[in-house]
């Protein structure tokens, strides 16, 4: 299903979802180098409740640049942004879009603390998330968001 009204995101659901996923695949995927980010729901479930969370970034400690990525969120609390320190985003996820793209990818899914998410990024590119359930029968969910193109 694609968001109605704007249009950011997309949740793989029917055969003509599938036809869409797969023209930005062509145009993503197959043609840059992603890079992927492997979390748990655990990691994940406190910028979805955090009330002043803005954006979900995914990136690098600059002293850390070769080891693996990690998430942040960019915090707003009238008008004045808290980020963290030393930390570099790749990718920047509007929190506006991302809560109710992912109330839809985990629709009917029983989202449990080991849930693994995998986030498939790079750059200003659409942002790929791929849910595993594993409550008696495997499943797994897509889906795409579009990032923030300036920040």
């Amino acid at each position: 299903m694609i968001d109605p009204k704007y249009k950011v995101w997309i949740v793989i659901e029917n055969e003509e979802d599938e036809k869409i996923a797969e023209k930005i695949k062509q145009n993503t995927l197959d043609k840059y180098p992603y890079k992927s980010l492997e979390v748990t729901f655990k990691e994940l479930k406190p910028f979805l409740h955090l009330k002043y969370c803005k954006y979900l970034q995914i990136g690098y400690l600059w002293s850390d640049r070769n080891d693996a990525p990690i998430l942040a969120g960019l915090l707003e609390i009238n008008w004045y942004k808290y980020k963290m320190y030393d930390f570099y985003a790749e990718t920047t996820i509007d929190m506006l879009y991302f809560k109710p793209f992912f109330k839809k990818l985990t629709e009917n899914l029983q989202m449990r603390n080991n849930t693994r998410i995998i986030i498939r990024y790079y750059q200003k590119e659409p942002v790929w998330f791929e849910i595993y359930e594993q409550n008696g029968n495997y499943e797994k969910r897509i889906g795409i968001i579009v990032p923030v193109r300036s920040e």
